[in-house]
């Protein structure tokens, strides 16, 4: 039994610990408790994700460039890959802390979270932390260090899709923002504001940080370890794996898991 730190009944809905995360998010409600008998357990709550939208978009369209004020109706798609609150689990590290309500917003890689499905409850984002991971249904999503594209050191949500003695092969889904184009003749076409689906994926070795994975199987090859290289090579070229689907690579981290 984990005895609560602030004397409210909620650990995440209190008001008492609200501090500023920065310049354009208001932060949520944050609230800690004591885990056993000695630490500071982990804080679920940060900004409340709904309201803070806006000036998110606003933001990362000032990065991109882009000065104009842009509302959510004028973009097709959406930011979620489900826009309903699905019941999920929270951990701490491997221990079940909560059952609650979850959505990914896959613009701006975080998960939403309500205690109920109640629509005038306020929507926060689980707190970021690599400590803290959540599963809906048979998915587990974790926030890990990772290796990005250009070879950089990054954070994001992975989803855990096969798994060797050696190998983990991670998913990663992102929803991108195209500006869109107005026709300037009668015989062009116009596009609208739209967000698109990417999805990435990810190998880790023994542990190790996530790293891209390239379609090129050069760069493919040299993700794993030195002594399974040249069998890989010989997979690749006797299979013909299509190295872009979600298949040939769960097929390709299968058979590394056998050498």
């Amino acid at each position: 039994m984990k005895t609560f730190l602030v004397g409210i009944t909620s650990f995440f809905w209190c008001i008492g610990l609200i501090a500023q995360q920065s310049a354009n998010v208001q932060p949520g409600v944050v609230s800690s408790y004591q885990k056993g008998l000695q630490g500071i357990g982990p804080d679920f709550g940060n900004n409340p994700a709904s309201e803070n939208f806006y000036n998110q978009m606003r933001d990362k369209l000032a990065n991109m460039g882009i000065e104009q004020r842009i509302a959510l109706d004028d973009i097709e798609g959406s930011i979620y890959l489900n826009e309903d609150f699905v019941l999920g689990k929270v951990f701490f590290n491997t221990d079940e802390e909560a059952k609650m309500y979850l959505r990914y917003n896959a613009f701006n890689d975080e998960f939403e979270i309500k205690k109920t499905q109640l629509e005038e409850e306020v929507t926060r984002a689980l707190l970021k932390s690599e400590e803290i991971s959540c599963s809906l249904g048979n998915n587990t999503y974790n926030y890990f260090s990772l290796v990005n594209e250009k070879g950089e050191k990054s954070m994001g949500y992975l989803k855990t899709i096969y798994t060797t003695t050696n190998y983990k092969l991670l998913e990663q889904r992102n929803k991108l923002f195209k500006e869109g184009k107005q026709a300037k003749t009668s015989h062009a076409v116009s596009f609208p504001h739209r967000f698109v689906d990417e999805t990435n994926y990810y190998i880790s070795v023994d542990g190790s940080a996530p790293v891209y994975v390239s379609s090129k199987k050069k760069e493919l090859i040299f993700l794993f370890k030195a002594e399974h290289q040249e069998e890989v090579k010989g997979f690749l070229k006797k299979k013909n794996i299509d190295l872009k689907s979600k298949d040939g690579l769960i097929n390709l981290v299968a058979f590394s898991g056998t050498l």
